[in-house]
């Protein structure tokens, strides 16, 4: 007999040093979770509670959340696991109508997703994104909202404050008029028209524009060690705007010669390596004395795979039928994550 478990992260820490409970979501046979369905698994859970999504070849569909939960996947875009498969979601849902549970201080890690929407309305603050694919819109419904290391294709700040953009790729930013806004050290490589869109009184630095056009819808905004790259001089800052230390129509130097010159589709960024050479222009000249771009900064880049910190299983074999007494023979594999 054969028994082969999907690579996930393991816990190292007794389960009675928690104070909240963990639960499993699996809709594998080969690797079954405490539930099958992510709806399930959220509804069985209470505040401060975590769900743990193992990776799966079949999508676990919506999640609607009505309470104040980390939801955790096995990332987005794999390798060197038995099996690379991705916790994948449809539309996430924040609901703020008829329950009694906060939803602010939810945190999403590891996990690919069509977007963010909301059921209701109010406010929903302290949320953290981090280490997700987002296929669709991000929509962002409150403040102290932190998205870093994501690979996300459009965030729609909604005139929110304290939103806090941070190492991502990223397609395009729209809606947002406060000067709490943070846009660091991303890489805006995905989209090839306007990068942002009624946009004003953001701090915009350290960021590498590669052919897209961060000139047009900004206004009142700082940009401050950008780097710009596309087929036609753009030039920062914008009129209009304010800013310094910017480097404009110059290769970023990344150490991946095989980059397109051109935009490249969000589902391809996983397949090249963004870091900048030691030569780069933008090497240690942010505004922190870090690389511009996604790999310096505060929360430098840690992979393009989703892979969250905990270790992650790579391999997992039970092989044999053995005789009461005997011995069964394991091959188990495990790495440790940045």
């Amino acid at each position: 007999m054969k028994t082969s478990l999907l690579s996930f992260g393991i816990l190292l820490f007794a389960a009675g040093t928690l104070q909240a409970n963990v639960i499993t979501c699996s809709n594998n046979a080969i690797n079954a979770g405490m539930y099958t369905t992510i709806q399930a698994a959220h509804d069985a859970a209470g505040v401060g509670d975590t769900v743990y999504v193992m990776g799966s070849p079949s999508s676990y569909g919506d999640l609607t959340i009505k309470t104040r939960i980390t939801v955790i996947g096995a990332g987005y875009a794999l390798t060197g696991t038995q099996y690379n498969y991705a916790s994948t979601l449809g539309n996430i849902y924040f609901d703020t109508v008829g329950f009694g549970n906060p939803v602010s201080g939810t945190h999403l890690m590891g996990l690919y997703f069509q977007g963010i929407n909301q059921t209701g309305s109010g406010a929903i603050n302290n949320i953290t994104i981090e280490r997700c694919f987002v296929n669709s819109t991000l929509n962002i419904y409150g403040h102290n909202w932190n998205i870093r290391n994501n690979n996300a294709y459009y965030i729609n700040i909604n005139n929110n404050s304290y939103i806090y953009i941070q190492n991502n790729f990223i397609g395009y930013i729209q809606n947002t008029n406060s000067p709490t806004v943070v846009v660091s050290n991303n890489d805006f490589v995905s989209y090839s028209y306007n990068t942002f869109y009624n946009t004003s009184n953001a701090l915009i630095a350290n960021n590498i524009f590669y052919y897209c056009n961060p000139t047009a819808g900004a206004t009142g905004c700082t940009f401050s060690n950008n780097i710009t790259t596309a087929s036609t001089a753009m030039v920062l800052p914008p009129a209009g705007n304010t800013g310094a230390n910017n480097i404009n129509n110059t290769p970023p130097g990344f150490t991946d010669a095989t980059i397109p010159s051109a935009t490249v589709s969000q589902a391809s960024i996983s397949g090249y390596n963004w870091k900048l050479k030691p030569t780069s222009p933008g090497h240690n000249t942010g505004t922190d004395a870090t690389d511009i771009g996604a790999y310096g900064g505060a929360y430098p880049m840690p992979n393009l795979t989703g892979a969250t910190r905990i270790p992650q299983m790579q391999l997992f074999n039970a092989a044999g039928v053995v005789p009461q007494g005997g011995n069964l023979n394991v091959n188990f594999k495990a790495r440790k994550q940045n």
